[in-house]
C-alpha cells in the first residue's frame, strides 16, 4: 500500500512538472508572437463582452447600449482582465525587462555627450583590464594542450643555483623512479640548422628523453613517437626523429610516406619515425618546436660540444613528471626532498655543495615558461594598476550618474506617485547601469585582442624570432573574467545612484518644492566623497607611474662603459661549418676585413659573450703565486674595445697575431685590475687563469663595462684574445661601428658572411640598442603602461570632476542670481565654484598621499636608484592633479559669472 502511494505521488509530481514547464515553455514562447497574441486575447475578451450583452438584452430587457455599458461594468474593465491575463499567459519579468531596456535606450540617447564619454571611460577600462587578463592566462594559467595536465609536475631543484636545470646524472638518477610518479622525463629547447632550396635554415626543436611522449600521453598523426629504446647511445637504427604536422607539411609536403625518410639535422642524418599533431607545442609554453630527438642525441647535434660528457658540471635541461594515480603533489615533493640529498652526494662533481640542495615538484598543468618566471610579478602588478582605472572608472561614473539622476527627481518622484514601487525603479535605474555596462564589455571585449598583442609585442626580444608568439585570443577564461568585470561595474556604477535617487525623503521633498530638492541636493555629500576618493586613486596612480619613469630615466642614465649608439650585432653560429682552428680564425679576419671595408662601418670587433644578452663566463683567476679570485671572463678580438667605445686606459688592445704561436695575452677592466693588483701597474704582471693551466701577460687595462645586469656594478672581468686557444668552433658575434643607417649596414653584412661562410645560417642582427631595449624589458613595460594608465586616470578624473561640478552649477543658476543680486562679484563666483572642486581635491591628495605611502613596498622591487617615498615626485603628483582640478573647475566657473542676475532670478 506504501509503494503505491509513494509510485501515485511521484506520477503526480512528474505530471506538474512536465505542466510547469509547458506553462513557462509557452510564456517564453508568446514573446515572439505578442501582436497575435495581443489580437487573439482582444477578440476574446469582446467575445465575452458581446456574450454578456446579449445575455442582459435577453434576460432584463435593456437596449443595446444600455446592456453593453452594463456589461462593462460587470467585467469590471477590459483593460483591467488584459493585463491579468498578460500575467497569465506571458513570461511577465522578460517582457519588463525588455520594456526596462527601451526605456534605458531613450534616456541614454537623449544624453549623447554622456553616453559616449561613459562608453569610452569603460572601453577603455574594461578592454585593459581584459588585456592584461589575456597575457596573464596565456602566460600564467593557459593548461598545456594534453590529457590529464593537471597530473604534471614540474622539477626543480632548491635553492635556486640554476633555475630549473638539471644535470644528466641527476636526471638518470630520478628517471626511473616509480614510488611518486608514473613517468620523469627531460626537455630542452634548440635550434638546428637544416640545408634547404635557399641555403642553410634555423629549425626550431627539442631534445626529449624516452618518457617524454608517454607522460604526456599524445598519440602521433603518423607513426610513433621516441622512446626509451629510442633513447640510448649507439642505437642499431641510428638516431630518430619524431617531426611537427607544420614541418610535415613544408618539408615533405604533407607525404604520408614519410615515415623511414632522412633529415639532416646540425650535419647529422636522423630517421623521421612520426608526426605529432598541430596543436602540440611540448612542455615549454615559450617555444613551437618542428622537431623533436632524443636526449641522447645531443653529443651528435651539439658537437664538437657535449653537456651529457661533462656530467654534473653542465646544468643544462629541464625536468618533468606525471604523478600517479592517488599521489599528490605536496607527497611528491616531500618524497623528492627526502632522496634528494643522496642523489646529489652521489652525483655531484666536487666533493662538497657550497649550500644543502633539495627537489621539489611544482604544478606543471602550465608546463614551463621562461615568461612566466620573468614577467608574473610585473604582470600582477599591471593588473593592480589597471583593476585601479576600473575602480576609479566606475567612482568616475557612480558620480556622475548620481549628479545626473539628480535632475530626475521629479519625474522619480511622479512615478512612485502613480503608484510604481521603489524595488521597481531601482529596477529600472540599475538596468541603464547594465547597459551602459554592457555596451562598454562588448566594447572593451573587442578591443582586447589587439591591446593583447600590442602589449605582447613587450615580452619579445629581436632575437626570438623562432619564438611562437603568444595566443591572446579570448578564451572561456577571458570570457568569463568579463562578465565578472561587467558585473560589477553595474553594481558600482549603479547601485549608490539608484538607492541615492529612490530615497523615503524622495515624495517628501518634492511636496516642499524644487527650492527643497536642490538644497537637499547641495547638503548631500556622497558625490564629494565619491569624487574625492577618485581623486586619491588617480593619485596612487600618478605617484607610482611617476617612480616607475624616474627608475626608467635613471637607468638609461646609468654608465655602461661603451656607447650603444651606432652600434651593430652579428651574431654567427660556426659550430656546423667545417672549419677550426686557424682556418676558422682566418675566416673570421676575411669577414673583419670585408665588413670594414663597407660604406659607413667605422671599426669591427669580435666578442664572445654579448654584454647585457643574459649570458656569462665566471672562471677563476690568480695573479702567478698569489690566491685565486673568481672574476668574470669573456673572448674578443682585435679592435673591440674601440668598436664598443670602451676606453683603453693603459696598454694596448689585442691584435690578429695575438694567437697560439705567440704568448697568451690578457687584458684587465678597471675593476679587475684593483682586485688582482690593488697597489701595483698590472701591465707586463703574469696571471694563472683556467685553473692555472694558463699563464697570460697582461697587455691593457681599459675601462669598466655592465657586464650581465645595468642594475649591477661592473664585474672585475679578465679579457681573453679569441684567436688564442681556438678549438671546438667557437661562435663570436660582429661588433660593428656604424656611422650609416644600421638597416643598410646590415642588409650588406648579412651578404659579406653569405660570401665567406655560405654554409651558415644568416647571422642574426640586432642593434646594441635594441639589446638594451630588451634588457630592460621589464622596467620599460611597466613605466610606460604606468604612465598611459595614470594619464587615463588623470583623464577620467577631469572629466568626473568637470561633469560634476557643470551639473551641479547649472542647478545652481537661480541661487548665483541671487548672490549677484545682492551685490556679489563675479571673482567671488568664480572662487565660489572652483572651491568646490578644490576642497575635493586637496580631500583626495591628502586620502591619496597616505595611500601611495602605504603601497610604496610594493613597487620598491621595481625602482632603480628612486626611493618609493621621494618628496619630488610626491610633491610633482600633488600639484598635477590640483592643476587638473583647476582646470576642470574653470570652464563651469567662468560659465557661472557670466549668467544674466535678472535671467537667473526668472530661472524657475
Amino acid at each position: 500500500m506504501d509503494t503505491a502511494i509513494v509510485r501515485h505521488r511521484l506520477r503526480y509530481g512528474e505530471r506538474m512538472s512536465r505542466q510547469v514547464v509547458r506553462e513557462q515553455l509557452l510564456r517564453f514562447a508568446a514573446l515572439f508572437r505578442l501582436r497575435r497574441a495581443e489580437r487573439d486575447m482582444a477578440d476574446e475578451l469582446e467575445f465575452h463582452l458581446a456574450m454578456k450583452q446579449q445575455k442582459y438584452m435577453r434576460e432584463r430587457g435593456l437596449a443595446g447600449p444600455h446592456a453593453l455599458n452594463e456589461a462593462k461594468r460587470d467585467l469590471g474593465g477590459l483593460e483591467k482582465w488584459k493585463e491579468v491575463c498578460r500575467d497569465v499567459g506571458r513570461a511577465r519579468p522578460l517582457e519588463d525587462f525588455a520594456r526596462d531596456i527601451a526605456l534605458a535606450s531613450r534616456m541614454l540617447r537623449k544624453t549623447p555627450a554622456f553616453t559616449v564619454v561613459a562608453l569610452l571611460t569603460l572601453t577603455l577600462a574594461i578592454g585593459a583590464n581584459t588585456a592584461i587578463f589575456s597575457l596573464l592566462n596565456a602566460i600564467m594559467l593557459g593548461p598545456l594542450a594534453v590529457p590529464e595536465a593537471d597530473r604534471l609536475a614540474i622539477l626543480r631543484v632548491q635553492p635556486d643555483d640554476f633555475g630549473y636545470a638539471f644535470s644528466y646524472p641527476l636526471f638518470k638518477q630520478f628517471e626511473k623512479q616509480t614510488n611518486v610518479f608514473s613517468h620523469v622525463f627531460g626537455f630542452v629547447g634548440r635550434n638546428f640548422q637544416i640545408h634547404g632550396s635557399t641555403g642553410t635554415e634555423r629549425v626550431a626543436g627539442q631534445l626529449v628523453s624516452g618518457q617524454y611522449f608517454t607522460a604526456l600521453k599524445v598519440n602521433p598523426v603518423l607513426g610513433r613517437y621516441i622512446t626509451p629504446s629510442d633513447d640510448r647511445p649507439g642505437t642499431p637504427s641510428g638516431p630518430v626523429a619524431v617531426i611537427s604536422e607544420r614541418f610535415w607539411k613544408q618539408w615533405f609536403a604533407a607525404d604520408r610516406n614519410v615515415l623511414g625518410r632522412r633529415i639532416v639535422l646540425n650535419n647529422v642524418a636522423l630517421t623521421v619515425i612520426g608526426v605529432m599533431p598541430k596543436a602540440f607545442k611540448g612542455v615549454n609554453m615559450d617555444e613551437a618546436p618542428d622537431v623533436f630527438l632524443p636526449l641522447e642525441a645531443e653529443p651528435l647535434v651539439d658537437a664538437p660540444y657535449s653537456n651529457i660528457a661533462a656530467g654534473s658540471s653542465a646544468w643544462w635541461f629541464f625536468a618533468g613528471a606525471r604523478l600517479r594515480d592517488g599521489v599528490s603533489l605536496a607527497r611528491a615533493s616531500a618524497f623528492l626532498r627526502a632522496a634528494s640529498h643522496a642523489a646529489l652526494k652521489a652525483t655531484a662533481s666536487e666533493p662538497g655543495t657550497r649550500r644543502e640542495r633539495y627537489l621539489i615538484a611544482e604544478p606543471g598543468v602550465a608546463g614551463y615558461s621562461y615568461l612566466r618566471l620573468r614577467f608574473e610579478k610585473p604582470l600582477i602588478a599591471l593588473m593592480a594598476l589597471v583593476a585601479l582605472v576600473l575602480l576609479i572608472s566606475c567612482l568616475n561614473l557612480a558620480t556622475l550618474l548620481m549628479v545626473r539622476a539628480a535632475s530626475r527627481e521629479r519625474e522619480l518622484a511622479t512615478r512612485l506617485a502613480l503608484g510604481a514601487s521603489r524595488a521597481r525603479l531601482l529596477r529600472q535605474l540599475l538596468t541603464e547601469s547594465m547597459l551602459l555596462a554592457a555596451t562598454g564589455t562588448i566594447l572593451g571585449l573587442a578591443a582586447a585582442p589587439f591591446l593583447a598583442k600590442l602589449l605582447s609585442m613587450f615580452l619579445r626580444s629581436p632575437q626570438e624570432a623562432l619564438r611562437p608568439p603568444l595566443d591572446v585570443a579570448p578564451d572561456l577564461r577571458v570570457v568569463l573574467f568579463t562578465v565578472v568585470v561587467a558585473v560589477v561595474v553595474t553594481l558600482l556604477t549603479g547601485m549608490a545612484p539608484a538607492l541615492r535617487s529612490t530615497g523615503r525623503e524622495l515624495q517628501q521633498r518634492m511636496r516642499q518644492g524644487s527650492v527643497a530638492i536642490k538644497g537637499a541636493e547641495r547638503r548631500h555629500h556622497w558625490p564629494h566623497l565619491i569624487l574625492a576618493c577618485e581623486v586619491a586613486l588617480a593619485l596612487v596612480l600618478v605617484t607610482g607611474a611617476g617612480m616607475l619613469g624616474y627608475s626608467l630615466v635613471r637607468l638609461h642614465e646609468v654608465p655602461i662603459g661603451f656607447e650603444p649608439k651606432g652600434l651593430v650585432l652579428l651574431v654567427l653560429e660556426v659550430e656546423k661549418q667545417a672549419r677550426d682552428g686557424k682556418a676558422l680564425v682566418q675566416a673570421y679576419r676575411d669577414i673583419s676585413d670585408r665588413l670594414a671595408a663597407l660604406p659607413g662601418v667605422e671599426q669591427v670587433g669580435y666578442v664572445n659573450m654579448l654584454p647585457l644578452m643574459g649570458s656569462w663566463w665566471t672562471g677563476d683567476v690568480a695573479v702567478v703565486g698569489h690566491e685565486q679570485h673568481e672574476l668574470f671572463r669573456n673572448q674578443v678580438g682585435p679592435g673591440y674595445f674601440h668598436a664598443m667605445s670602451t676606453p683603453l686606459l693603459a696598454g694596448r688592445e689585442f691584435r690578429w697575431n695575438d694567437n697560439d704561436e705567440a704568448t697568451r695575452v690578457a687584458i684587465l677592466n678597471q675593476a679587475a685590475a684593483r682586485v688582482l693588483f690593488p697597489n701595483g701597474n698590472p701591465l707586463g704582471q703574469r696571471l694563472a687563469v683556467d685553473d692555472e693551466k694558463t699563464i697570460a701577460e697582461v697587455v691593457g687595462v681599459v675601462g669598466d663595462a655592465k657586464y650581465q645586469n645595468m642594475r649591477d656594478v661592473a664585474p672585475p672581468t679578465v679579457y681573453s684574445s679569441f684567436a688564442q686557444g681556438v678549438k671546438n668552433k667557437p661562435s663570436y658575434a660582429a661588433v660593428i661601428r656604424v656611422t650609416a643607417s644600421p638597416a643598410s649596414v646590415i642588409s650588406a653584412a648579412r651578404a659579406v658572411v653569405r660570401r665567406v661562410m655560405p654554409e651558415i645560417p644568416p647571422p642574426v642582427a640586432m642593434t646594441m640598442d635594441q639589446t638594451i631595449a630588451e634588457h630592460l624589458v621589464t622596467e620599460r613595460m611597466m613605466a610606460t603602461l604606468a604612465l598611459f594608465f595614470a594619464g587615463a586616470a588623470l583623464l577620467i578624473t577631469a572629466i568626473g570632476l568637470y561633469g560634476t561640478l557643470a551639473h551641479t552649477t547649472a542647478r545652481r543658476t537661480g541661487e548665483i542670481g541671487i548672490r549677484f543680486a545682492l551685490g556679489a562679484q563675479r571673482g567671488d563666483v568664480i572662487g565660489m565654484v572652483c572651491w568646490e572642486n578644490g576642497i575635493v581635491a586637496l580631500g583626495g591628495c591628502g586620502l591619496g598621499l597616505s595611500a601611495s605611502l602605504g603601497a610604496s613596498k610594493f613597487i620598491a622591487s621595481f625602482l632603480f636608484s628612486t626611493s618609493p617615498k621621494d618628496p619630488l615626485i610626491l610633491a610633482s603628483s600633488v600639484v598635477l592633479l590640483i592643476a587638473i582640478a583647476t582646470a576642470a573647475s574653470l570652464i563651469p566657473a567662468v560659465r557661472a559669472a557670466r549668467i544674466d542676475p535678472l535671467t537667473a532670478i526668472r530661472y524657475e
